[in-house]
C-alpha cells in the first residue's frame, strides 16, 4: 500500500499547517470505522476525516458528505464528551510509523483543563481510532477494541493504558549516515533485493519509496546486493539526501498514477518508476488520499451496496420462477383435464350397463377406431356418482387453469419487471443510482425502508438526475432506473421530442429533444440516440440490437402500471451493435 511513513509524514505536515489552532465543532461517526471532525477556525472550516477500515484506512481532510446513523455510536459519543469545543494544539507523526498523534485542548466535566489525544493508527487490518488521556496514558475508548484473545501483545479496551505498535527499529532518514547505508548493504544476505534491503533498515519507508530510490540511483529494485560497488551506494545515498532534503523544506508534489480508469500508486513526489502510466499532480496530501483510496472506498462501497441489491432482487427472481413454474403446471393439468370430462360423459352414457365396481368397460365413441376404455371406479359410488365425480374433476382443473393463467401472467410481468431493476442495477455508478434503486424496491415492498437522521420517518424521495448527453448541441436525456425511466418520459419529454426504447428487452428510456425548435432531425443523430438505448440496456453485449423510436406523443403509461412500464405506436427500428469504448468516450466528454 503506498499510504508508508514518507506519505503519514507529509500528511501530518499539511494538517499541522491547516488544523492547529481551530477548534473542534462537530463530530460525527457514519459508520464503525469512519470519524468526522469540523475543525472550524477564523477564515475557514474544515471536516477531517479518520477511517480505521482495513482496505481504507487515512486521515485527510475530505469534502465528502456522508449518511449519519439515527443512533450515533458509543465511541463517537465518547469523543463528543471529551473533544468537542476543544482546541486543536498539534499535530504530529509517532517516529515514522504510520500513527497520527492529535493533541486537543479543552475543558472536562468539572470545568477543569483537560488534554486529550486522538490517536489514529493507519495500519490495514491492525488500523484503529483511540482516544487517551495523555496524563494517565489511560484508554478513553476506541473504534475497535481488542482484547486479549484478538492480541497477546496489547489490548485496546477503556481502562487500560495505551500501549504503542511493536517497535520496528529501524533506522531514521533524518539521523541516517553514508556508513550506515554502506553497512545495511554489506551485512545483507546476498541473495536479498536492494528494495528489501531499504525497506528492512530505514524507518518510514514501504515498497514503494524503496523501490522509487533504487530506481532513481539508476538500478533495478529486485536487483541483488552482490555486485553493488562504491558508486552503487554513492547513488543510493544520493537519493536518500534528495528525500530528506525534501521532507525537511516540506516541498511535497501530491502526484497520482493512474493506467486509464484503474489508479496504480499515489506518493508526495512524482514516481519515476512509473513514467510510462499517467499521473496528475495535485494540490494537496488530503486531495490525493480522498482521489486515490477515498475513490477506492467509493468503489468498494458501491460495490458492497450493489451487491447486497442483488442478492435481493435474485431472492425475488427466484421465488417468482417457482410460483411461475407451479402455475404453469396448474395451466398443463387443465389442459390434461380432457380425459375426465370423456369419462364422465361415456359413464354417463352407459349407465343402463355399469355395474358398481372398481373399474367400467365401456366403448370410446370419442376413438375413431373405437376401442374399448377402462374407466377407474370408486366402489362405495354408484356409476352416476363417478360420472358427477369426473365432470366435477374435469371443470375444477379447468377452472385453475384459467385462473392459473391469470396469475402466470402477472408472475411473469413482475419477473420482467424485476429484470428491469435489476438490469438498472448493472449500469449503476453512482450511491445515488443505488439509492434509487433500493426507493423503488422499498415502494414496490420487497424491502423494508431504512431509517436515517435525515429521515426519521424513512421516506426519502429518488434523486431524479437523469444522464444527460450532447450530439452537437441537441440535448439527449437517459433514465438510468425505471423511476428516472418514468420521470424521463412522463416528466421532462415533450410531445416532438424522440423516444428511444430497445425492443422487448429491459433498459434506459432515452430522449432527443426537438420540442423547441422542431428541427428535422438527421439520421445520425437518431443513430446516435439508439446507440446510446442499446448501450443502456440488457443487450449492451449484443450485435444488431432492435431500437424502437417514435415520438413521445406516441407513447403512454397505463394506469397502475409499474415504474418503467410505456406502451407506444407508431415506431420504426433501427438496428444497433454498441460499441463500448465510443460509448465510454462520449460520456467522459460530456
Amino acid at each position: 500500500m503506498s499510504l508508508d511513513g514518507i506519505a503519514i509524514h507529509a500528511i501530518a505536515d499539511e494538517l499541522q499547517t491547516r488544523l492547529v489552532g481551530g477548534r473542534i465543532d462537530k463530530i460525527q461517526q457514519p459508520d464503525s470505522s469512519t470519524v468526522i471532525l469540523t475543525v472550524r477556525q477564523q477564515g475557514h472550516t474544515d471536516k477531517l476525516l479518520l477511517s480505521c477500515n482495513a482496505q481504507t484506512a487515512r486521515i485527510a481532510i475530505s469534502t465528502a458528505s456522508k449518511t449519519n446513523p439515527m443512533q450515533p455510536p458509543l465511541f463517537c459519543m465518547v469523543l463528543r464528551k471529551h473533544l468537542e469545543g476543544s482546541k486543536i494544539t498539534a499535530i504530529y507523526q509517532s517516529a515514522w510509523e504510520r500513527i497520527i498523534h492529535i493533541v486537543c485542548e479543552g475543558y472536562d466535566e468539572l470545568g477543569e483543563r483537560a488534554t486529550r489525544i486522538l490517536i489514529g493508527e493507519f495500519m490495514g487490518k491492525h488500523s484503529n481510532l483511540i482516544l487517551i488521556n495523555p496524563q494517565t496514558n489511560v484508554i478513553l475508548d476506541s473504534a475497535r477494541r481488542l482484547s486479549i484473545d484478538m492480541s497477546q501483545y496489547r489490548q485496546i479496551l477503556p481502562g487500560l493504558a495505551y500501549v504503542s505498535p511493536p517497535p520496528q527499529n529501524k533506522q531514521s532518514l533524518m539521523e541516517l549516515t553514508q556508513e550506515e547505508l554502506i553497512s545495511f548493504f554489506l551485512d545483507a544476505p546476498s541473495n536479498q533485493s536492494l528494495k528489501k534491503i531499504l525497506l528492512n533498515h530505514i524507518a518510514g519507508f514501504g515498497p514503494q519509496t524503496a523501490a522509487e530510490l533504487i530506481h532513481r540511483s539508476g538500478l533495478n529494485p529486485d536487483d541483488r546486493v552482490d555486485f553493488l560497488g562504491q558508486y552503487d551506494y554513492d547513488r543510493i545515498w544520493q537519493q536518500l539526501l534528495w528525500l530528506r532534503d525534501l521532507i525537511s523544506q516540506k516541498n511535497y508534489t501530491p502526484t497520482f498514477v493512474c493506467d486509464g480508469k484503474k489508479a496504480l500508486a499515489f506518493a508526495p513526489f512524482p514516481l519515476q518508476q512509473f513514467n510510462q502510466y499517467e499521473q496528475h499532480t495535485l494540490d494537496s496530501m488530503s486531495q490525493l488520499l480522498e482521489q486515490f483510496i477515498g475513490h477506492k472506498e467509493q468503489d468498494n462501497l458501491l460495490a458492497q451496496r450493489s451487491g447486497d441489491l442483488e442478492r435481493i432482487i435474485n431472492r425475488e427472481i427466484e421465488r417468482c420462477e417457482k410460483k411461475l413454474a407451479l402455475q404453469l403446471d396448474k395451466v398443463q393439468e387443465g389442459e390434461n383435464a380432457e380425459h375426465f370430462k370423456i369419462w364422465g360423459e361415456l359413464l354417463t352414457a352407459n349407465l343402463y350397463q355399469i355395474k358398481q365396481g372398481k373399474s367400467a368397460q365401456v366403448i370410446n365413441y370419442y376413438d375413431p377406431e373405437q376401442q374399448v376404455l377402462t374407466i377407474p371406479l370408486q366402489e362405495n359410488l354408484t356409476p352416476n356418482e363417478n360420472a358427477q365425480k369426473y365432470f366435477k374433476k374435469y371443470a375444477k382443473a379447468k377452472a385453475g387453469a384459467q385462473q392459473s393463467l391469470i396469475q402466470a401472467e402477472h408472475t411473469q410481468d413482475e419477473l420482467n419487471y424485476l429484470d428491469s431493476i435489476k438490469n438498472s442495477l448493472q449500469t449503476a455508478q453512482t450511491p445515488e443510482d443505488l439509492q434509487d434503486i433500493r426507493l423503488e424496491l422499498e415502494s414496490a415492498s420487497y424491502v423494508k425502508a431504512k431509517l436515517t437522521k435525515q429521515n426519521k420517518k424513512g421516506k426519502k424521495e429518488p434523486t431524479f438526475k437523469p444522464l444527460v448527453v450532447h450530439y452537437g448541441d441537441i440535448e439527449i436525456l437517459i433514465g438510468k432506473n425505471n423511476v428516472q425511466n418514468d420521470y424521463v418520459t412522463t416528466r421532462l419529454a415533450r410531445n416532438n421530442d424522440v423516444w428511444f426504447h430497445v425492443k422487448d428487452i429491459p433498459g434506459s428510456h432515452v430522449v432527443l429533444r426537438n420540442h423547441q425548435e422542431q428541427r428535422e432531425l438527421t439520421q445520425d443523430a437518431l443513430d446516435f440516440a439508439a446507440h446510446l438505448a442499446a448501450y443502456f440496456s440488457k443487450s449492451r453485449y449484443s450485435s444488431l440490437v432492435p431500437v424502437d423510436y417514435t415520438l413521445k406523443r406516441y407513447v403512454h403509461k397505463p394506469n397502475g402500471a409499474k415504474p418503467g412500464r410505456v406502451i407506444y405506436e407508431n415506431q420504426k427500428t433501427i438496428y444497433i451493435t454498441p460499441d463500448e469504448a465510443a460509448i465510454e468516450e462520449i460520456l467522459k466528454n460530456n
